[in-house]
């Protein structure tokens, strides 16, 4: 008998805080980056992060909110 074996991904919960400062740093990876790779990553999160908001239902209260803000500066 053969077993199936499941491949699901998992599955982690995050406040809105953290999905927002995930999004603010892989816009920044893929503006100041010279690396292909981090790039294609950032963009690959970027779009699970827009479909996880259009399941949910967030997506228009999330971008609103996100376009009002201002961006932050680092201290150098």
């Amino acid at each position: 008998m053969k077993m199936k074996i499941q491949k699901d991904r998992g599955v982690i919960k995050i406040s809105h805080f953290y999905m927002a400062e995930i999004v603010r740093l892989c816009l920044y990876t893929i503006k100041n980056s010279d690396d292909q790779y981090q790039k294609n990553r950032s963009q690959r999160i970027l779009d699970r992060v827009k479909k996880y908001l259009i399941q949910t239902g967030k997506n228009k209260e999330i971008f609103e909110k996100y376009k009002d803000e201002r961006t932050g500066i680092l201290p150098i």
